[in-house]
């Protein structure tokens, strides 16, 4: 009696999510367990692009920053990553599952911002990254130079 290998045993129907979460997955690590950041944006642009919903770190890197990789999309998955670019802008770029850029974000923060991100049109998009960091806020954010403590009002007696 030989028994069967588990990666070639059939998948339990997970969730419905849509992602084929099975036993040789491509994302190292767990991707439904990892904390994640969520990229969410107006109805128009996810008619144009698929690449939101969940994102997670990976143990990849690239430009020594880490890579984010979302939800599989035909077999691929998008992915938001740090690039220097030709110009030597530092820059967060998010990917579709083919490898096409789709936003950027000129920022040489450790994590991706949560704000800021364009398209090719250098027009700024309504994207954010939610969940997460704190940290990230994009150069050409004016609010860069807040305070992020709570605004401390004068005791009324």
């Amino acid at each position: 009696m030989s028994k069967e290998d588990p990666l070639d045993m059939a998948l339990p129907d997970e969730d419905g999510s849509g992602d084929d979460y099975d036993r040789d997955e491509d994302f190292d690590g767990d991707y439904k367990g990892a904390e994640g950041l969520e990229l969410k944006g107006p109805e128009e642009l996810a008619m144009d692009f698929d690449v939101f919903g969940r994102y997670v770190q990976s143990s990849q890197t690239e430009n020594g920053k880490p890579v984010f990789l979302g939800p599989k999309t035909e077999g691929a998955r998008p992915s938001i990553a740090f690039t220097l670019g030709g110009d030597d802008k530092p820059t967060w770029w998010i990917c579709d599952a083919s490898g096409g850029e789709c936003f950027y974000a000129e920022c040489d923060a450790d994590r991706p911002p949560r704000t800021g991100w364009r398209n090719y049109s250098d027009a700024e998009v309504e994207l954010v990254l939610e969940g997460g960091w704190v940290d990230g806020e994009t150069k050409k954010d004016s609010r860069s130079d807040r305070s992020r403590s709570p605004r401390r009002e004068k005791c009324p007696w």
